[in-house]
């Protein structure tokens, strides 16, 4: 089974090759619109689409230091960054997309931008094999677990059952290393070119800046480099100069040299947020098992319950009322904690997705409101939760 799914993931991944988009089955909802928090963003840049490719950053990190020595050149320095952090970058593989990934420790923890993997609760991993240049192989592949999301500020957090046992997570820097004209480096796998390194230095630190893209609009504080990023690098580190994790690649807008990533502040806090605990990890050969079928206990509907963690515990419910006006519904548990965090309805019981509501930290409060013209369970468009508002 690991060997199947490996096979596929390892064409896309060093191929560039795009498979064919598939609805998951989801997890997580949140129960009423009210009481919402309201995140009020606004686009600005016309940006070029990445292709919801990337993934990752960040950690706090027990280890990796640059080799104390003076360095007797620059080029020296740099490839030493390289060495020494590149095996910690991953390759995110969904079934559209691949991204990139930082490694973070933190019970075997990668950060990666939400874009990146936007409506998938299990993604491939692909960690750099141990020779220079060597493509990775079943041993170097592992499964992942979505288990924290912020669309808001295009960040996700994933779980692996296991890293390999040499890899280091990379040291989480501090706002204080984000400096105006510093060097900065960048390890990822642009259209599929496997860790690739390049480097550039800040241009500007913005501040709560806004831009829209086509998953929707978002707000953070990011950090504008001159280091060249391409499909592929989303969601991979920008590295300091003594090698510590500062940002998470994220886009580019048109003109030269405007690539931005989202700064180590908001990661820390995103990190940090109370009420998203990590779950426990669930095993690679994790399938989803059928829990229950029957009357819900109001005996008003049919409800199915999923376990799609492997817990024996439901993260993924189906109702089906018996009133004809009321909608048919999904219900997602993307954390695991028993509550739901992600709402969808078919309003006009034609067997498509209308709308969705989505708690995105996990606080029972709905936060943003997805859209689904094309009737898919991935919302097409985030917008804003505005609390009495009819939806």
């Amino acid at each position: 089974m690991k060997r199947a799914v490996l096979s596929a993931f390892i064409a896309v991944a060093l191929m560039d090759t795009a498979l064919a988009q598939a609805d998951l089955v989801g997890k997580a909802l949140p129960a009423s619109p009210e009481n919402a928090n309201i995140l009020s963003l606004e686009s600005t840049p016309e940006l070029y689409d990445m292709g919801g490719l990337g993934n990752a950053l960040v950690t706090k990190y027990a280890g990796v230091k640059l080799a104390d020595a003076p360095y007797v050149s620059r080029g020296r320095h740099d490839s030493e960054i390289y060495r020494l952090l590149s095996p910690s970058v991953v390759i995110v593989v969904t079934d559209t997309s691949i991204g990139s990934g930082s490694y973070i420790g933190l019970g075997d923890a990668v950060l990666t931008n939400w874009h990146v993997v936007k409506g998938f609760q299990k993604v491939g991993l692909l960690f750099k094999p141990p020779t220079e240049g060597s493509k990775p192989s079943e041993a170097d592949f592992e499964i992942a677990q979505v288990v924290k999301i912020d669309p808001g500020h295009d960040l996700a957090l994933l779980r692996v059952a296991s890293a390999p046992r040499d890899t280091k997570p990379i040291v989480l820097g501090s706002e204080a290393d984000i400096q105006v004209g510093a060097d900065v480096h960048a390890i990822g796998h642009p259209t599929g070119e496997a860790w690739t390194y390049t480097k550039g230095f800040i241009s500007q630190y913005r501040k709560d800046y806004e831009w829209r893209d086509e998953e929707g609009s978002h707000k953070a504080s990011v950090i504008q480099t001159q280091t060249p990023i391409n499909p592929g690098n989303s969601g991979g580190p920008l590295l300091s100069d003594d090698g510590k994790l500062i940002g998470v690649n994220a886009f580019k807008a048109k003109g030269e040299a405007l690539n931005f990533a989202i700064s180590i502040a908001d990661v820390q806090a995103f990190l940090a947020k109370a009420g998203q605990p990590i779950p426990a990890k669930a095993p690679a050969t994790c399938k989803s098992v059928k829990l229950y079928e029957g009357r819900d206990r109001q005996n008003t509907a049919v409800l199915v319950q999923f376990d799609t963690n492997c817990d024996g515990k439901a993260d993924y419910s189906f109702v089906t009322p018996d009133d004809l006006t009321k909608p048919i519904s999904t219900h997602l548990d993307i954390n695991f904690d028993g509550k739901t965090d992600i709402s969808v309805e078919d309003r006009n019981r034609d067997q498509k997705w209308d709308i969705s509501f989505h708690d995105v930290d996990f606080d029972r409060k709905i936060d943003l409101v997805g859209y689904h013209p094309d009737g898919k369970l991935t919302p097409s468009r985030l917008d804003k939760y505005i609390p009495g508002t009819r939806y």
